[in-house]
């Protein structure tokens, strides 16, 4: 019997969409960034002047999958990508349990987006999964994980960087007061916001990277982060004599942790205050049942030391018209850029 299938695309949350998203949240395999908590929060602070398109996807009038997107506009070019931007680590459908999404599902979405909407090509980064995407699809990044019931490969794992963070504490501990806070009070969460934002600005300006903490709705995401859910946050910090040296904030979410913002003060950086916290954080979840413990993206060393599980996630570029040919042919050439300049780094 053939299938019939509808699609409504919406701009806003609204309270009929938060309880349809709630509902398929809960019944979709999905990341802490397709949660309707987070995606609420990003869209407070980072997408109030986006185009935003909620595309919701029907199969026999039941909600099977929702794609949460958005058109930005740069000069007088428009690309549809996921929302999220920079902050999502991860982007993907949220897709109802036992239904399979495909390309040709996509192409439906893809096709009603158009008529209602203007934009030159399609930029849909870190996805965690290419199934669906039909056409040219690049690797973008390595995600690592540890997987805490791979009990013999975590175990070794744990052990060896308890064995290197015990010798620095023993170190710290001969000439100073030494603390860590896994449950800081609302005064500590305001100092490592602050002690982040400082320290990270630093950080992006000795790497010459660029520092999105410039930019004052991305600054805004990080500011206001002590009024997120405190069912899904996490804040934790080092403390030597009563100064912090080392924080970290992230997020908890389907007994999986999320490794998203550490920074340190580099006057401390012979003593591995990262790497102190970073132990505490991992054990501490290891000892309260979590499933793993998630790096994210990037591809710091430790990330690759610290893992037992690697994803790669991929990038999705495909144009629309001319002015859409020429923004995707010169992303292409960043993309093969970029990958001679890791080889390089390997090599």
């Amino acid at each position: 019997m053939k299938k019939e299938y509808n699609i409504e695309l919406k701009t806003n949350f609204d309270e009929e969409l938060e309880k349809q998203w709630l509902d398929l949240e809960k019944n979709s395999e999905i990341t802490f960034f397709q949660t309707l908590s987070w995606q609420k929060y990003w869209d407070k602070n980072c997408g109030f002047n986006l185009s935003k398109i909620f595309a919701l996807f029907y199969e026999d009038n039941i909600l099977v999958c929702i794609l949460p997107l958005n058109i930005n506009k740069k000069f007088f070019i428009k690309y549809l990508n996921w929302n999220g931007f920079p902050f999502s680590d991860y982007n993907c459908p949220l897709v109802r349990k036992n239904f399979e999404f495909n390309s040709g599902h996509f192409e439906l979405i893809i096709n009603k987006i158009k008529k209602s909407s203007k934009f030159d090509f399609i930029n849909l980064i870190n996805n965690t999964n290419n199934s669906y995407l039909s056409g040219k699809f690049f690797k973008a990044n390595n995600s690592y994980k540890l997987i805490f019931s791979k009990k013999e490969s975590s175990v070794n794992i744990i052990s060896k960087l308890q064995k290197k963070v015990k010798y620095e504490e023993n170190r710290i501990q001969k000439s100073f007061k030494i603390v860590c806070d896994l449950k800081p009070d609302i005064e500590t969460k305001k100092q490592i916001i602050n002690f982040f934002m400082v320290e990270k600005k630093k950080q992006l300006d000795r790497s010459n990277a660029w520092n999105y903490l410039n930019i004052k709705k991305f600054s805004d995401y990080i500011a206001n982060l002590n009024d997120f859910n405190s069912e899904f946050i996490d804040f934790s910090c080092l403390k030597i004599n009563s100064k912090i040296v080392s924080s970290h904030i992230g997020y908890k979410f389907n007994r999986q942790f999320y490794y998203i913002f550490p920074v340190y003060d580099t006057a401390f950086k012979k003593y591995s205050v990262g790497n102190i916290l970073l132990h505490k954080l991992i054990k501490n979840y290891d000892e309260n049942n979590y499933e793993l413990f998630d790096f994210t993206i990037g591809s710091e060393l430790y990330k690759k030391k610290l893992n037992n599980n690697e994803i790669v996630l991929f990038d999705y570029l495909r144009h629309n018209n001319f002015i859409g040919i020429v923004c995707v042919n010169f992303l292409k050439i960043k993309y093969k850029l970029k990958r001679f300049l890791n080889t390089k780094k390997i090599i």
